[in-house]
């Protein structure tokens, strides 16, 4: 799961990247036309309840690894690097102070659509030149797909709102159009209007964007602060949970994941599945021996676990159940994978 990070100078874009990844400041500003890799936990509440039921001797969550690409005003050979992590990115976020987020994100999309459309007609031209030469099916095919690709871009509609099949999708990625990744709008606000949506709610309104809230300098505070602490600061401000938590679930779900569980004493861990994966799927996740002997999967729910409070309560309750691998994962399923190699 790769998420490209920018915005333009100044956003704050810097100072999250640091959060999510610890990755210094001062080793980005060292080479600013640079992009800088990083890894982030995603951070789902679940996984430290699960911890504190069967104390493990492992936590591990599902990560996501950033890139922090360089300043989108950037030209020359930064913009090379620009273009080139935009296109190897699942995720797309764009990091804007609010105050200039709409204006900002309009033209960040158009830059991104015009791209796409250039991607586009360069496309047309070499198919016709193929066709010219020996039509084919496939051909015809690729052709329809491209010029419905271009309709929709005339229409300044990025292509991850476009409902194509996920045949068609899978077409699509080999030519790494920048609109196809989904694109969230992290909103830097000041600590003073932090609580006021209305920049996100007319993001939303405007560009149908998925935008979250935040005060990078806040943010930086809480994460300072021991756990107790925090929880006082947090408390006190009327923060129900960090902006950064909320951020990786969001980047997590605009992936199309979901996330399923493996518990025990020595190992509690999140995997990441694609929504509408079954658990043949989710068994090869954890290692291919486990798919290519599956037996069946022993499920329970997050939950009726967290609501029972232990597995001796869930068998007496009749929830733990035996699947097959034809099942669809749910998010929050807790799989114990049976299997003979």
């Amino acid at each position: 799961m790769k998420v490209a990070i920018l915005g333009q100078p100044q956003a704050g874009q810097v100072q999250l990247f640091n959060l999510l990844t610890a990755v210094s400041q001062e080793t980005v500003m060292q080479r600013p036309l640079e992009a800088h890799p990083g890894i982030c936990a995603v951070r789902d509440p679940r996984l430290s309840v699960l911890a504190g039921m069967y104390a493990p001797e492992k936590i591990v969550p599902a990560k996501i690894e950033f890139t922090l690409l360089p300043d989108f005003s950037c030209e020359g050979p930064a913009r090379s690097t620009i273009m080139k992590g935009l296109k190897e990115a699942d995720v797309i976020c764009w990091v804007s102070r609010a105050m200039s987020a709409e204006a900002e994100v309009g033209a960040f999309l158009s830059e991104l659509i015009i791209a796409d459309l250039i991607l586009v007609e360069t496309r047309l031209t070499n198919i016709a030149k193929a066709q010219k030469k020996k039509a084919s099916d496939a051909l015809e095919k690729e052709l329809r797909l491209i010029e419905m690709c271009r309709a929709h871009l005339e229409k300044e509609i990025p292509l991850a709102r476009v409902p194509f099949t996920d045949e068609q999708r899978k077409e699509l990625t080999a030519y790494q159009f920048l609109t196809l990744s989904p694109l969230i709008v992290a909103l830097n606000a000041s600590e003073e209007v932090l609580s006021d949506g209305s920049v996100s709610a007319r993001m939303h309104e405007r560009f149908s964007l998925s935008c979250i809230q935040l005060c990078a300098e806040l943010e930086d505070e809480i994460s300072r602060l021991e756990e107790k602490e925090r929880a006082e600061f947090m408390k006190a401000m009327g923060i129900a949970e960090p902006a950064l938590d909320r951020m990786t679930r969001l980047v997590f779900n605009s992936l199309g994941y979901i996330s399923f569980f493996t518990v025990g004493d020595d190992e509690v861990r999140a995997w990441p599945l694609r929504k509408g994966s079954s658990a043949l799927e989710a068994a090869h996740t954890i290692h291919s021996d486990l798919a290519r002997g599956f037996i069946r999967a022993e499920m329970m729910t997050y939950d009726d676990l967290a609501a029972g409070g232990s597995e001796r309560a869930l068998k007496e309750q009749g929830k733990i159940y035996l699947k097959g691998k034809e099942y669809v994962v749910d998010d929050g399923d807790i799989l114990s994978i049976r299997f003979s190699v």
